[in-house]
């Protein structure tokens, strides 16, 4: 009865120390686990993660071969469409002087008008005053056509040489002037506004003559 019961014991104890289906499972689900995350693996992740980099930096590459190519473009475009400005601008120019120019030719037709009727007139008629009357008109008709565009004279005798509005064509003794004064004009300047559009040629004073200065 006793070796019995102890051939029982020693069965049961046997049947415990056996690892269940369960217990195999996890054991070799646990296994698994230490394989996949062994350093084979993890050499596996680093090449595939430098690969990743690689690609990525190879992107950033050709998004700035891109983005040059795309500025390069639009660089020739700003040059080709500012050529294209300067062209039309220069255009535009010229159709404005043609213009103003065409407003003055008209303007002066006037004028030239008027010299016509008076030399037609003074054909068969001898009344000088009658002529000189019609002369001085178309004169003053000229000032006033000047005066519309702001065009005056310059004043040159008896103002100081300025070589900013005076060409100095000759020098010459005087009593009335004194020693680098304007004593004659030659050829009469003009101003646009403040704009010298056509200087005085002019005779400048050396003051009294020197002969007359040693008999005195």
């Amino acid at each position: 009865m006793t070796k019995e019961r102890e051939i029982k014991i020693n069965a049961d104890n046997a049947e415990a120390e056996k690892p269940t289906e369960r217990e195999e499972g996890e054991f070799n689900e646990t296994a698994a686990e230490v394989e996949i995350d062994s350093p084979a693996r993890e050499e596996n992740e680093t090449g595939v993660n430098e690969k990743t980099v690689a690609e990525k930096e190879l992107s950033e590459e050709e998004k700035l071969k891109n983005r040059v190519a795309e500025l390069e473009d639009k660089l020739l475009r700003t040059m080709a469409d500012f050529d294209n400005y300067k062209k039309r601008t220069a255009r535009q120019f010229d159709e404005i002087i043609g213009t103003a120019n065409e407003k003055l030719i008209v303007e002066l037709l006037e004028v030239v008008d008027n010299f016509e009727r008076a030399l037609e007139h003074g054909k068969d008629k001898t009344d000088f005053k009658a002529f000189r009357k019609g002369t001085e008109l178309i004169f003053h008709q000229m000032k006033d056509f000047l005066a519309r565009y702001d065009v005056r004279p310059i004043e040159a005798v008896g103002q100081p040489f300025d070589p900013a509005r005076h060409e100095a064509v000759m020098q010459l003794p005087s009593d009335e002037y004194d020693e680098g004064v304007v004593a004659m004009e030659m050829t009469r300047g003009y101003l646009q506004g403040n704009r010298v559009i056509r200087y005085s040629k002019v005779a400048v004073s050396t003051g009294k003559d020197k002969e007359k200065k040693e008999e005195k």
